[in-house]
This record gives C-alpha cells, structure tokens and sequence, in this order.
C-alpha cells in the first residue's frame, strides 16, 4: 500500500522551475514556480512585449513622419514667404517705375513745349515735334504691348513680373526720346553759340553804322566795314560767339585788337580797345571778356569797332545782331 500511495503522489507531483537568487550573506534564496504557470507568465509577457515594441515602433514610425510633415510644412511656409516677398519687390518696382514714367514724361512735355515757344526756328520745332510724335500710340505699334484677360490660373507674381518687364522697356524707350531731344536742344544750341550775335559791350550808342560814310578824320568818302559803338572807356568787351581766338595785338589803324573764329565760316573782331584780356589760341566762351573798350589807333574818341565776318567776307554786324532779337 505504501508503495502504490507514492507512486500516486509521484504521479500528482507538477514539474516546478527553481529560480535561486544568491543573497548578500552568501547564501541563495530559492524559488520554485510551477512549470505551467511559469510558461503562462512567459507567454504573458512575450505578448506584452511584442505589443510595446508594436506600440514603441508605431509611434516612432509616427514621430518620424511627423518629423518629416513638419520640415515639408515649414519649407513650405518659407518658399510662401520667399514668393510672397518677390511678388512686393515687384510690385513695389513697379510702382516706382509707373511714378518715374509720369515724371519723365511731364518732364519731356514742358521741356518741349518751353522751347518751342521760346524758338522761332521751324526746323528745330518741326524735330521737336517728330519726337513728340512718337509719343502717339498706334494700334499696330509693336512697342506697345500690353494685353490682358481673366487669367484666373495665371501666378500674380508672373503678372507683376511680365509689368516689370514692359515697365522697364517703356521707360527705356522715354529715355531715348529724352536722349534725342536734349541731341537737338545741344545742337541748336551750338549752332546758336557760334552764330556773332550777341552784343558786344554793356551798353553804348551806335556812333557810325556799317557802309558808306564820310571820314571821320581828313572827310571825304569812307567805307566803314564794321559797327562804331560809343560806350565809356575801360566798359568790358565781350564775345559776340564761341570760338578760338586768332589774333590779339597791336593791328595798325584798329589799335588793341581781336580777331576770332567762330567755325562754319563766321568771325568776329573787335577794335581800338584800351587793353586785352585774351590771347592769340585761347577758347573763348559766348559773353567772355576779351578786352576793354578804348580809343587806340585810328579813332577820335572811346568806341568799340565791331566786325563781322562770312566766308571771309565783311556783313553788316546789324544783319546778325537783329536776327538775335
């Protein structure tokens, strides 16, 4: 009986797992955990385990996507904010260009027409007016081109780009017409500038015209190729034009005297001045101080002898200075 009462309890017995924990007094604490209980624990925590690490990976999976969202979306915002900055750029461009286009053209309108009413040169107005008028807009004008429509899908910043564009050739086309416009005004100003026509003292009285007369010294005929123009002694003398000046000295019966030349075919002299203020080659403005009027050489009294030349040939000085008028 005893035998078959232990082979029961052998039989009864669960298989156990021991677990021994050493101690600090050097001694080992032992546990024993049934054997189904200790798989059951296992399993347990496998599961467990395997769902952190699904929980862990799929949060991390998460955090780096979002990561990833979250650098798109700022790079986003920051390439809105660069275009949204180009855009200002040109529109603020393109208001500046539109205010410098109406101040060039008013500009060029008052200029125009300012020297035209002070002008009584045809020509010079008739090419004042042929820059004018390639102000005039023309249908068929290929400079001019402008267009437009809905362009609901169309970029404002293409649009403000494609404005800066013509802007900027409209504005380079008004300062050529400017360019053209100041060429003719300079060259007519030149033109004017070397024409002997501006009087040549401050002042004075004409004491003997140009032509015909009787001698002022011994009588009889006389042939008087200047202007005689009474004035003060010592009253400045002044270029009648620009140019260079081609004598300045002692010259016989004129006394103290000039001689310039003023190009296409113009001169000037002055004579019987008290002292000289330019010398032989010098460039002489128009309304420069050459000398000072005297009465040296061949004179009775302070004047200035004028003279004017064309071609070589003597013309009434008159001729030139009524045309300045």
């Amino acid at each position: 009986m005893e035998e078959e009462k232990n082979e029961l309890q052998e039989i009864n017995t669960e298989p156990e797992i021991v677990l021994s924990i050493p101690q600090g007094d050097g001694k080992n604490k032992v546990f024993s955990i049934p054997r189904k209980k200790a798989i059951t624990f296992a399993g347990l925590f496998t599961v467990v385990f395997v769902c952190l690490a699904g929980a862990a990976g799929f949060y991390g999976w998460q955090y780096h996507h979002s990561q990833i969202d979250k650098t798109a979306y700022q790079e986003y915002l920051d390439h809105k904010s660069e275009q949204e900055a180009k855009l200002q750029s040109l529109l603020d461009d393109n208001e500046k260009m539109l205010r410098d286009m109406s101040e060039i053209h008013t500009l060029e309108t008052k200029l125009r027409r300012a020297v035209i009413q002070n002008s009584g040169d045809k020509d010079f107005s008739d090419s004042l007016d042929s820059i004018g008028a390639k102000q005039g807009v023309k249908s068929t004008d290929p400079s001019y081109s402008g267009k437009g429509g809905p362009g609901a899908d169309i970029s404002m910043l293409d649009v403000a780009a494609a404005q800066n564009k013509n802007l900027t050739a409209q504005i380079d086309r008004q300062k050529k017409n400017m360019h053209e416009l100041l060429t003719i005004i300079e060259g007519r100003n030149n033109r004017l500038s070397i024409l002997p026509d501006l009087w040549p003292t401050d002042g004075g009285v004409i004491s003997s015209l140009y032509g015909g007369r009787t001698g002022p010294i011994n009588g009889g005929f006389d042939w008087h190729p200047g202007l005689d123009i009474a004035v003060d002694i010592g009253t400045p003398v002044y270029a009648a034009a620009m140019g260079t000046v081609e004598m300045a000295g002692w010259n016989g019966g004129y006394g103290q005297f000039v001689k310039i030349r003023h190009g296409n075919g113009y001169e000037s002299a002055y004579g019987h001045m008290s002292g000289i203020a330019v010398t032989t080659g010098q460039q002489v403005r128009k309304g420069e101080i050459i000398g000072f009027v005297g009465s040296t050489g061949y004179s009775t009294g302070p004047h200035l002898h004028f003279e004017v030349f064309v071609d070589g040939e003597n013309i009434d000085p008159l001729y030139m200075l009524k045309k300045a008028k």
